[in-house]
């Protein structure tokens, strides 16, 4: 997927971290006698794992893989994601040219995020019977203007600007690819 691919451990190594990170916020609610917030804090991490083991319902590892790891690659992004998915996608030529094209994206954003700020980065999956969207919306760019490629074969691109927040909505439908 480029130069920023991970290899397994990397991987590994940055699941370990984050997991530790959890675990050690975990375990100061606990000795802070924080109980409310340790339990709040478990819940939040195992929807937020709900939520990424979700994406193997698309049926696109490579896709899955790119959502899964782009927080990890670009430590300048922080990402909430959004899954509701009822249908896959599973399409081998699809995942490939999406895979492609956000990791595209996302190397045409990095160099607008304000100086010295991280970029929230709410990614929202949606499939339905007859359809399909993924959406990043991108906040604390510094720029007037995404030169964002929107046209595909296997998709359509629709990209918004509003106050320092740019949308990207990638979309197509099932069946009809």
């Amino acid at each position: 997927m480029g130069m920023n691919e991970l290899n397994v451990s990397q991987v590994v190594k940055f699941s370990r971290h984050d997991h530790m990170n959890d675990l050690q916020l975990l375990l100061m609610y606990i000795d802070l006698g924080k109980y409310t917030e340790a339990k709040n804090c478990i819940l939040e991490k195992t929807a937020d794992m709900q939520r990424q083991a979700s994406l193997q319902k698309l049926r696109l590892p490579r896709t899955e893989e790119w959502l899964t790891t782009l927080e990890w690659r670009y430590s300048v992004l922080t990402v909430e994601l959004y899954c509701d998915i009822v249908s896959k996608i599973d399409s081998s030529d699809l995942d490939q040219v999406l895979a492609v094209y956000l990791e595209n994206l996302v190397q045409l954003v990095i160099p607008t995020i304000e100086r010295y700020t991280n970029c929230a980065v709410a990614i929202e999956v949606v499939t339905n019977e007859t359809s399909w969207s993924i959406q990043l919306a991108f906040s604390e760019l510094r720029t007037k203007q995404l030169d964002i490629p929107e046209n595909s074969s296997q998709f359509t691109v629709e990209v918004h600007e509003e106050s320092n927040q740019w949308t990207v909505t990638i979309g197509g439908q099932l069946g009809g690819l």
